[in-house]
This record gives C-alpha cells, structure tokens and sequence, in this order.
C-alpha cells in the first residue's frame, strides 16, 4: 500500500468482489460508513430533531490502488433525518450532511439526499458524495453517485428502516471518480434529546 496508514486508519484485507467487472472497472471501493448521532437543536418535523447531532462515521474502502483502509470521525453532524424545505414532494425526505465545521477529520465530508426515502422503503433516487482525508492530509476526489441522474451512468439502492427510533440507511451504488468505483454505505443515526433552551 502506498500510504502508511495513521491514528484512526487502519488497513482492511484485499478482497474478490464478484460484484465488479475487472474487464471494464480498473478500481473497487466498499465505504461501510456509521453515524452515531445523540442530540441537536432544531427540527425537520414535530417531535424530531435533526439538526447539529453528535455523529460518529466509519467508512472502510477496499480494493483501491491508494486509499485502502478504514477511515473514522466523530463530530457534529449538520443534519441527520427530514428536511422537507417546505416542499410538498419532500414530505418524506432523508437527508444526511457530516461534519457541521469540524476539520482534518479522516472523513471529511458525507452528504446524502433523497426526495423520498420513508421508513422501511427502498429507492433508486437519491444523490450521494464522500470525501475522506489521507493519514498524510491529502484529500482525493469525492465519490459521487449520482442515482437519481441516470445519465451519468452511477446506479444505487438506498434503503431506510426505523426502529425505537434509530434510524438505519443502507446504501449501495456506483461511483464515478476516474474509475467506477463500488460504494456501499451503512448510516445509524441515534434520537437525539431535545434542547433543554
């Protein structure tokens, strides 16, 4: 491996994927990624808040020249649940955007968006971008999938289940970052605890 790995990255085993095409696709990313999330101050509908929650986030990557290993980071959160922007066709929407200000995490940014996503549905429409940061601080390209744009060729499936109030989305698509790359994201969020102002 090129990099040596850090605190907080460790390297992950190479792995067949049957999944990818080797005649077609030069690179394999997985990105498994947890979001612990406990509190926050406002709120995408009545009773829940959504807004700057306590997360953690683990995002693994496997069979890429350069950027193997798992990668982790605790922080704040900017949004984690609905947000409807007062849009009616975003009645059921799930949003995900880490970290709030935080910098130099090891995952330095997840954003996940879906017009329609309820609690126990399955979707192939939603847009999602992760960036991660080396142990020696470099920050490659985002991983983008861009599902719900089927133009651009990077298919996904997100599906969303709820229970005692956490809130669990599995995703799997493919990006587009030079190479196709598989992404396969698993995000846990936590009810948060009202604001006590």
């Amino acid at each position: 491996m090129r990099y040596k790995y850090g605190p907080g990255v460790t390297p992950v085993p190479r792995t067949e994927d049957p999944f990818m095409k080797p005649s077609t696709w030069s690179t394999s990313i997985a990105i498994v990624a947890t979001l612990t999330a406990s509190s926050g101050r406002a709120s995408g509908q009545a009773g829940e808040i959504v807004n700057q929650r306590p997360t953690e986030v683990t995002v693994t990557v496997t069979n890429d020249t350069h950027y193997d290993g798992r990668y982790t980071a605790r922080g704040i959160s900017r949004v984690c649940g609905k947000m409807d922007l007062m849009m009616p066709h975003r009645a059921n929407s799930f949003t995900v955007e880490f970290p709030d200000d935080e910098v130099n995490l090891p995952v330095r940014m997840v954003s996940f968006d879906s017009d329609t996503l309820p609690a126990g549905s399955t979707t192939k429409n939603f847009l999602l971008n992760v960036g991660i940061r080396t142990p020696q601080g470099g920050t490659p390209p985002q991983f983008v999938v861009r599902a719900k744009e089927p133009q651009y060729g990077e298919p996904g499936t997100a599906t969303r289940s709820r229970t005692g109030g956490v809130d669990t989305l599995t995703l799997t698509g493919i990006a587009t970052s030079g190479t196709k790359v598989k992404v396969e994201m698993t995000i846990v969020c936590q009810p948060a605890r009202p604001s006590k102002e």
